[in-house]
């Protein structure tokens, strides 16, 4: 555990995906200095509040979409606990992980008592095919209204002050932290054929049509290796393709099992991207000893270093991933050498390092809140 220089409260009510992954390994790292709040719906609520404790201000939200009008009521109770717990604990800090449709309702009570509101942004624009980034227009409100705005990545901060250049001064970049980091291990060469994993949702965005495309290139070029697809979504045209190559999918949503047990058996994982912000992909990636190949979009060239931990494509193409994907193949000492990149990687971008980091004072930054000394 690492005790906080600022008293904070973390705070993310969504019911599934990798910001639950980082709640619950900032629970485990946390100090006495830090309070929880979490949806009773998320899908990590049981070992959250079995590691949180007392410290965990479990609310209730909803579990489907039309609930954020439905159980608004609900919102009034929580924002009073919410306050209550601010001035209770002499809270001066509150970190909003990932903003909900609810939270810019809590910002103005939040500030109003002192406290610094603090906002992570993930998203400066909508992706490709995310239905439900239709609703980032309304959760952006959360950051115009912070004290303090973070992202994860420089290319979203830039994207983020292009269209709202009033908050550049209460802006800054943190990193998307390693998940379920095995503490600098060096992942062990593969005993068999080497494998490439295609993981996560699957949308538009993310590129499958992309990185079957490559996997049908290298095949031609007579390499053999193993594939994995595994997500929610639809494959598509993709599926029939996948099918031919021998490919393994799993095409659901998967639980937080099934992932250790999946990416254990790939050595590497792809990300064929079109457009990114940054990836909890690649952080979950790391957090394996996975190397990484992806495409040069978005926030992945900060998340991934060259021929370190990982390779880049030299274009966002077919024929380019396929490129790097054979270099990973056929190079036993670049392989070495990138394993030992990502187990860097693990320390450099640790949860202890990111809590470290979220829960600084940074009272030079502009903002409406006043603080507690």
């Amino acid at each position: 555990m690492t005790s906080a220089g600022v008293r904070t409260l973390f705070v993310y009510w969504g019911r599934r995906g990798a910001i639950s992954e980082i709640f619950l390994e900032l629970v485990k790292v946390a100090g006495p200095d830090a309070w929880f709040s979490l949806a009773r719906q998320n899908e990590l609520f049981g070992p959250v509040s079995a590691s949180a404790g007392d410290r965990l201000i479990a609310v209730d939200t909803f579990n489907h979409g039309f609930g954020a009008i439905a159980r608004l009521y609900r919102l009034w109770s929580i924002r009073r606990r919410i306050v209550a717990a601010i001035e209770k604990h002499r809270i001066e800090r509150v970190v909003v992980l990932m903003s909900h449709v609810w939270t810019p309702l809590i910002a103005g009570s939040v500030r109003g008592t002192g406290a610094r509101y603090v906002v992570v942004v993930h998203d400066a624009a909508n992706h490709l095919g995310d239905v439900t980034a239709m609703a980032n227009a309304w959760l952006i409100r959360d950051a115009l209204k912070a004290d303090e705005v973070v992202t994860l990545s420089a290319y979203v901060r830039d994207a983020l002050i292009a269209r709202y250049p009033q908050i550049a001064a209460r802006s800054h970049v943190l990193f998307l932290p390693v998940m379920r980091s095995r503490t600098a291990a060096v992942r062990p060469p593969s005993d068999g054929l080497p494998g490439f994993l295609f993981f996560g949702r699957i949308m538009t965005y993310k590129g499958l049509p992309l990185f079957v495309e490559a996997c049908e290139i290298l095949r031609a070029r007579g390499h053999a290796f193993r594939i994995g697809v595994a997500g929610e979504g639809n494959l598509g045209q993709s599926g029939a393709r996948l099918a031919a190559l021998g490919a393994v999918t799993i095409n659901r949503w998967l639980d937080y099992d099934d992932v250790s047990a999946i990416l254990a058996q790939y050595d590497c994982m792809v990300l064929a991207n079109i457009e990114a912000s940054q990836s909890g992909v690649v952080a979950l990636a790391h957090g394996f000893g996975m190397p990484v190949v992806a495409n040069p979009v978005g926030g992945l060239t900060e998340q991934i270093r060259d021929r370190q931990s990982g390779l880049v494509a030299r274009a966002v193409s077919a024929a380019a991933l396929a490129d790097a994907m054979e270099m990973f193949l056929t190079d036993a000492g670049l392989r070495a050498q990138l394993a030992a990149g990502v187990a860097n990687a693990q320390e450099e971008y640790s949860m202890v390092e990111f809590f470290r980091r979220i829960t600084e004072s940074h009272p030079d930054r502009k903002g409406g809140g006043s603080g507690r000394a």
